[in-house]
């Protein structure tokens, strides 16, 4: 029988992992600082139990005291955090994941390699929509190119999937400030936030998007993809939601930092997350992925798309998948240091 901890398993992305964690026949300990929503989130799941811990205190004792099989932070922003959780979960003797996004978090993992090898445990970071589901769509797309010369990659989520703290901290840490983009075959500095573009997302037989607003972010996909893929592609990810006033606001408010007025956004979480609920029902309940390779084949010029759209409010759902499916691949030693 396997048991599952889930930090940040009753919030955003943590709550509907735990549910397709417990629905899959696992047990789950569905844990943060507050034993009342845990609880509260529990009553109705079949298979989950509540702990309160905070990561920051008490996570090493509960580690001992519980035993779970595999530990899962779904509890962000991962921007500037360092890696005590994944450190104690290996001397602890736990597989660890994540659902970080933060591309100097995923970037520097690494450094747990050696540990974590010699204690026969796996260590993920970056288990999300990026890099693990766009990294797995590049992967295919870019099989049978002799040459990549660009990828773009785009998310376009509901505004009701996005207004969290945690969500919008993370957006807020970069925008404004410099990010490091691999173009023309040499690294530069673009702002976040910067860049707006439309795009319309289309797949086959389902009602298009239309054509939504996003804004360049900052994630692991840009690190990583560039020196993965053949010719050193140069690589962009942009983001936005439904509500064209979100991302065009934010782009506004992000010269406050190109300008030097302030150093960071990241203090004004709280102001736009209650902005974003005040009209979260005035946007759709449908969200999208795409991912656009140009490249080579021979002497011919390629271009493929890959594209998602979630119907119904799924959107969320998104970046659990990849966790879920590790879980699996852990669990039957499929999955090793």
């Amino acid at each position: 029988m396997s048991l599952i901890l889930v930090i940040g398993g009753y919030g955003g992305f943590g709550a509907r992992l735990s549910r397709r964690l417990a629905a899959a026949g696992h047990d789950v300990l569905v844990c943060g600082r507050s034993l009342a929503k845990a609880e509260r989130f529990c009553r109705p799941v079949e298979r989950a139990r509540p702990v309160q811990v905070d990561r920051n205190t008490g996570l090493q004792a509960v580690l001992r005291d519980l035993k779970p099989d595999i530990v899962i932070d779904a509890a962000g922003p991962f921007q500037a955090r360092g890696y005590a959780v994944p450190r104690e979960c290996i001397a602890a003797g736990c597989h660890y994941l994540d659902l970080a996004d933060a591309r100097d978090f995923v970037c520097g993992i690494g450094e747990l390699d050696v540990a974590a090898k010699k204690a026969k445990l796996v260590v993920i970071s970056g288990v999300s929509s990026v890099p693990a589901l766009s990294g797995a769509v590049v992967r295919r797309l870019a099989d049978g190119l002799d040459d990549v010369a660009q990828v773009e990659i785009a998310i376009s989520a509901s505004t009701r999937s996005t207004a969290s703290r945690s969500v919008t901290s993370a957006i807020l840490s970069y925008a404004g400030r410099p990010i490091r983009l691999w173009r023309g075959g040499r690294w530069g500095a673009v702002c976040g936030a910067s860049e707006l573009r439309r795009m319309r997302f289309e797949v086959a037989g389902v009602k298009p998007l239309g054509r939504r607003w996003l804004s360049l972010c900052d994630v692991p996909d840009l690190e990583i993809l560039p020196a993965m893929l053949p010719g050193r592609p140069a690589v962009a990810f942009r983001a936005g939601s439904d509500r064209p006033p979100h991302i065009l606001g934010l782009w506004l408010v992000a010269w406050l930092v190109r300008l030097g007025v302030v150093p960071c956004l990241k203090g004004l979480a709280g102001i736009f997350v209650r902005l974003q609920r005040a009209v979260i029902w005035f946007g759709s309940d449908r969200s999208a992925m795409a991912v656009i390779m140009r490249g080579r084949r021979g002497e011919r010029r390629v271009e493929r798309r890959w594209t998602l759209i979630a119907e119904d409010g799924c959107g969320p759902e998104v970046p659990t998948l990849a966790a879920a499916l590790l879980v699996e691949e852990i669990l039957a030693s499929r999955c090793r240091s």
